[in-house]
């Protein structure tokens, strides 16, 4: 069995071919399929948690790091072998050809005109090349995860045009629009596969709240805000403080945050400030007067509780246990401010 093309499948023999496309299908539902399972054990057994939250291994943060970087490497590796196969398996073509047939191909073929098996061969082959595209990026990256479907889409598009365009400027191979076509539907199924097996396994409670997510939107539709609350965003929390210079020194001098106004009405003692953390406002009335302030706490989102952590404590302030958030079960750990307010760090 003689290998003249990776790619070019009209240069190989039929049984070449299908070694090609079973050994494409094969790497496509391994990483799709078994690697989510095989992760999911070699976790288990090292006592960390995919699902976040509290972690029965003390080295649970450095084991997620090495963790992190196998994943990476793992995607890196497949990026490589995208890269030879679709261009530095292909031999420079002086009659290098355009084609824009797009899905004229299926078209054709099902108004009745014969067209090569190995043309349908070529495509379901730029389709598995993909597949792993569609599922690694939401795995490994949680930029896509929280949008698994279109992210993964919009990229792996972009990544298929940049790959014709490279053989168009290298001449292999050739440009033709179903390779995108192709390379985008295969991408979908990496993501809907993510889902199927990787998303349920990292989360084994998805059934509960699949259904409690149908019975709001049964509930909901009746709603006057309902099609509205997509766009809704909360990028303001209002706290109570009893010492203006309490808060200053707190918010700004000691966390950072940056002052964007201050107000301070006529003929009253109170005073306002607001600061900006990220993308939310923190307001605080000041009501500089000995008053008994109410409890709160605030929430804030970050991604690496355990750096936090240890930069808090640098610099000499308390920082509380790591505890479970009773809703999303990720790990959380909290400081004091002023009045005993809350400042909840919630790890995402």
């Amino acid at each position: 069995m003689e290998l003249n093309s990776f790619y070019n499948l009209y240069e190989n023999s039929q049984l070449t071919n299908i070694v090609l496309v079973l050994s494409a299908t094969f790497i496509a539902i391994f990483l799709s399929i078994v690697l989510p399972l095989i992760d999911k054990q070699i976790s288990k057994k090292l006592g960390i948690s995919l699902q976040g939250g509290l972690e029965d291994n003390v080295s649970a943060a450095a084991i997620n790091r090495y963790r992190f970087i196998i994943l990476n490497l793992t995607f890196i590796l497949y990026l490589a072998i995208l890269v030879y196969i679709v261009i530095f398996a292909r031999s420079v073509n002086e009659d290098y050809l355009v084609r824009n047939s797009g899905i004229r191909l299926f078209i054709m073929s099902w108004q009745g005109i014969d067209m090569p098996a190995m043309e349908f061969m070529e495509f379901y082959l730029n389709l598995m090349l993909f597949i792993p595209m569609g599922y690694l990026l939401p795995y490994v990256y949680k930029f896509f995860r929280r949008r698994a479907i279109i992210k993964p889409l919009i990229a792996s598009f972009l990544v298929s045009v940049l790959i014709e365009n490279l053989q168009l400027m290298t001449k292999r191979g050739t440009y033709d629009s179903s390779d995108v076509i192709a390379n985008t539907l295969g991408s979908l199924i990496g993501s809907a596969l993510y889902i199927q097996f990787a998303y349920i396994l990292t989360n084994p409670n998805w059934r509960k709240e699949y259904r409690n997510y149908l019975h709001w939107r049964k509930l909901a539709k009746s709603g006057i805000l309902f099609h509205y609350v997509g766009k809704f965003s909360v990028t303001r929390v209002s706290l109570l403080a009893s010492d203006e210079e309490n808060v200053w020194n707190f918010y700004t001098k000691l966390l950072g945050f940056q002052p964007k106004n201050i107000v301070i009405p006529e003929a009253s003692s109170d005073s306002y400030f607001l600061f900006s953390t990220g993308k939310t406002q923190i307001e605080v009335h000041c009501l500089n007067r000995d008053e008994k302030i109410p409890k709160q706490s605030i929430t804030i989102s970050y991604k690496n509780l355990e750096k936090l952590r240890s930069h808090l404590q640098k610099h000499n302030i308390p920082v509380s246990d790591f505890k479970n958030d009773i809703f999303t079960k990720q790990k959380t750990m909290s400081i004091v401010g002023p009045d005993d307010v809350e400042i909840i760090f919630l790890e995402i």
